[in-house]
């Protein structure tokens, strides 16, 4: 993807941990993305979301976060009535998570999925794909179904 591209996107980064969100943000802007925005948690990016004076382009959230957890977040923005922020592309973050969750992450309409720690070229790659693709199809997701 284009530098050029990076520099115009409008990213919300969330997770409760501050120093992965400040990573995050760091490599953001090393990239080139210049309106960067971090939340430390989804009812604080709820709040920013529906208060933005511009859509977010991509919002990356961390999936197990304490009070509201990611799943809960991607929920809510997507019943939103708002036709731009409820399509939003999300990339879930996790450490590690169940099979289970991430099923339910991409039944919510997630565009990729990032394991912790993140590089640089992954987070580029996932970022790429979320804004030029659609959301994952759940479907081949199903193999016992």
């Amino acid at each position: 993807m284009d530098k050029a591209v990076f520099e115009n996107l409008n990213i919300l980064v969330i997770d409760d941990d501050m120093f992965i969100r400040e990573v995050l943000v760091r490599m953001l802007a090393r990239m080139g993305v210049r309106k960067i925005t971090p939340a430390a948690d989804g009812a604080s990016a709820i709040d920013l979301v529906t208060k933005a004076p511009e859509p977010y382009d991509v919002i990356i959230c961390d999936l197990e976060m304490p009070t509201m957890t990611g799943l809960e977040c991607i929920r809510f923005l997507r019943m939103l009535d708002d036709p731009i922020a409820s399509r939003t592309p999300v990339i879930i973050l996790t450490g590690h998570t169940s099979q289970e969750h991430l099923d339910q992450a991409v039944s919510l309409g997630i565009h990729g999925f990032l394991s912790k720690p993140v590089s640089r070229q992954g987070l580029a790659a996932r970022i790429e794909a979320a804004v030029t693709s659609p959301p994952i199809d759940p479907k081949p997701l199903k193999l016992g179904a």
